[in-house]
């Protein structure tokens, strides 16, 4: 927090990974989300399956189980809970995350699989974790200085 004021004081308005979601802006929110969502379309392209264009939603979560994220096959959507994202490193991880669901044949496996492995143990989740690990390092190297 102190950074924080300190940066407001200074005029520096640096970000880092571990910058608490509530203290920074809705703008300052949806530039890092925005520019998430650029690198991963050009770093893993589109999903040609789907006949229309993703759409990207940020909003606080009105209901039900808590979760950062999620993405919904039948209305090609990508919906990022950012009250729940405690850090900045939540919001790009999450992106990354629903940005792989969105290239997954959800609609036709997600709950087949669900049924037989669980949550944990599904294997679009396990890729979706393992994309969060492998590529949020590289892609806040790549967006953070164009906040």
């Amino acid at each position: 927090m102190l950074n924080h004021i300190l940066d407001i004081l200074l005029g520096s308005s640096k970000l880092g990974l571990n910058t608490q979601v509530d203290n920074m802006d809705i703008k300052s929110i949806r530039d890092v989300i925005k520019n998430t969502t650029k690198y991963c379309v050009d770093t893993f392209g589109i999903n040609k399956r789907k006949k229309t264009e993703f759409t990207v939603s940020i909003c606080k979560q009105r209901g039900g189980e808590k979760s950062y994220g999620q993405y919904c096959p039948y209305e090609n959507k990508i919906t990022i809970h950012y009250d729940n994202c405690t850090k900045l490193k939540d919001l790009v991880t999450t992106v990354i995350h629903e940005y792989t669901h969105y290239l997954q044949p959800v609609k036709s496996s997600y709950h087949k699989l669900l049924k037989k492995y669980g949550y944990d143990n599904h294997p679009m989740e396990i890729e979706a974790r393992e994309m969060e690990k492998q590529y949020y390092n590289d892609c806040w190297n790549k967006i953070k200085n164009k906040l």
